[in-house]
């Protein structure tokens, strides 16, 4: 089959995973043909020669997450389609896609819907669709992540939605699954070393502040920023990132998605500082605390910490009997495709456009 694999730029959660199912997908005897934005994930996925668009970027303020901040921030969006949205869509239907996936990106649910493809829509946002709000949670902020994610994928043939946790089918054609991890983390053999890990995607000078005043020594990693200040060591991306994240004895960083999905596989007890209203971020957060795998919040105190570092053998325990399968989402896209390459041959003459979406 020909598979255009759309991969959101935003963060690089989406890409780490894209770099495993790329190859999988071609192992397989596919085609693939990416389509990406952003810097870092254009060079990431580099080998994989994919077609660069424009996407969307989130734009924060002091108090966090900003609506203004993230419409200016993806001003130049408009322009780049004006004048280059109907050469990329020339481009993609030369390449005579038979399906399409999108990792959160929403040019891609655009093109597959104006082609007539289906669209396998992969990523773990859209649990949020089928959760009530939490308790003390804003009805404005979760409202607006449910119906972002809903205008991002809408119209999926079939959705495969990561999670944390085992979840009946919330609707037809609705996919739980455990989160993927990359396989060079799972060659990785996790010791407990003597350094506590700091991931951060955004600058955080009120957490460093207090990450100096506690006895342990925090290896960060935020911006590629390099230097040493008393007991923080700052270090770039690169090969030293695996073999710290092997030898911590605790993680601590921002609540994205893929590295709290690498704590639980390599048994790292995490304390969480989600970016703030940033909802996807709340709720990782909050299912840290309430599985008992680790701890989180917004304002990070010394006696917060204190707690999390003297609490960590029983982390350990809890973490020890958290089971998921790493190569369940793979499993699961090769069972999909599969039967929309069935139904094609079977049951529409013109192609994969007889498969109804899921609204």
């Amino acid at each position: 089959m020909n598979i255009v694999y759309g991969v959101s730029g935003e963060g690089l959660g989406h890409v780490f995973e894209a770099l495993e199912l790329v190859p999988f997908l071609q192992r397989d005897g596919h085609r693939v043909k990416v389509l990406t934005f952003g810097e870092r994930a254009l060079a990431a996925l580099a080998r994989f020669q994919p077609t660069r668009i424009e996407g969307v970027h989130l734009g924060f303020n002091a108090q966090g997450l900003s609506l203004w901040a993230t419409a200016k921030l993806n001003y130049p969006c408009l322009p780049f389609y004006l004048q280059q949205g109907s050469r990329v869509m020339r481009e993609v239907a030369d390449f005579r896609p038979d399906v399409f996936i999108t990792a959160y990106e929403p040019f891609t649910t655009l093109l597959a819907h104006r082609l007539g493809r289906p669209l396998i829509s992969m990523d773990n946002q859209n649990e949020l669709r089928f959760l009530p709000r939490p308790p003390g949670a804003s009805a404005f902020a979760f409202n607006l992540v449910k119906l972002t994610t809903w205008v991002v994928t809408y119209g999926a043939t079939e959705y495969v939605v990561k999670s944390f946790q085992r979840r009946a089918p919330a609707a037809a054609r609705v996919h739980f699954v455990s989160p993927m991890i990359q396989r060079e983390i799972r060659r990785l053999e996790p010791t407990d070393g003597s350094h506590v890990l700091v991931y951060l995607t955004k600058p955080n000078p009120a957490l460093i502040e207090v990450l100096k005043t506690l006895p342990e020594t925090f290896i960060v990693y935020c911006h590629n920023r390099v230097g040493e200040d008393g007991n923080i060591i700052y270090r770039a991306q690169g090969e030293s990132y695996l073999r710290d994240l092997a030898a911590c004895k605790a993680i601590v960083g921002t609540t994205g998605f893929s590295l709290i999905a690498d704590s639980i596989y390599l048994r790292k007890p995490y304390y969480g500082v989600p970016l703030k209203r940033q909802f996807e971020q709340t709720h990782n957060a909050r299912f840290l605390t309430e599985s008992g795998l680790g701890e989180a919040s917004e304002e990070v105190t010394r006696g917060q910490l204190e707690r999390f570092f003297a609490r960590l053998p029983d982390y350990r325990e809890r973490l020890a009997a958290y089971r998921l399968n790493p190569a369940e989402q793979e499993e699961t896209l090769r069972s999909l495709l599969g039967e929309l390459a069935r139904r094609a041959r079977v049951g529409a003459p013109e192609g994969l456009t007889a498969i109804s979406p899921v609204v």
